[in-house]
C-alpha cells in the first residue's frame, strides 16, 4: 500500500485550500494533465491525495490550536473587533470546508 503522497497531489491538496480557483485550474497548477485535470475525482479517488488530505489537515488543526493559543495569550481584550471578525471568518471557512458533512 502506498505511503506516501506524490508531490502533485499534495500540490494539489494544498491549493484546495485556498478555494480561489477551480478544481481543474488546481489541478493543473499542481501538473496534472489536461485530461487528468478536467475529472477531478480521478485524482481524489487515489490514496495518495487522502494521505495528502489527512496531512494537510494535521498541519491546518495544528496552526490553528497554535492560532487560538496565541489569541488567548495575549488576551481578546487586546484585539480589536475587525480582527476579531476577521479571525473568527477565517477559521469557520477552513473549518467548514474540511469538516465533513453530517446530515
Amino acid at each position: 500500500m502506498k505511503k506516501h503522497p506524490s508531490s502533485r497531489q499534495v500540490r494539489y491538496a494544498y491549493g484546495l485550500i485556498d478555494g480561489d480557483k477551480t478544481k481543474q485550474q488546481i489541478a493543473l497548477d499542481a501538473g496534472f494533465s489536461p485530461s487528468t485535470a478536467r475529472v477531478p475525482k480521478s485524482i481524489e479517488n487515489k490514496v495518495g491525495f487522502n494521505i495528502a488530505m489527512s496531512q494537510v489537515h494535521g498541519e491546518l488543526g495544528n496552526t490553528i490550536m497554535q492560532i487560538i493559543y496565541e489569541i488567548k495569550a495575549r488576551g481578546l481584550k487586546q484585539m480589536d473587533n475587525k480582527m476579531l471578525i476577521k479571525t473568527l471568518e477565517v477559521t469557520s471557512k477552513n473549518y467548514e470546508r474540511f469538516m465533513p458533512k453530517v446530515y
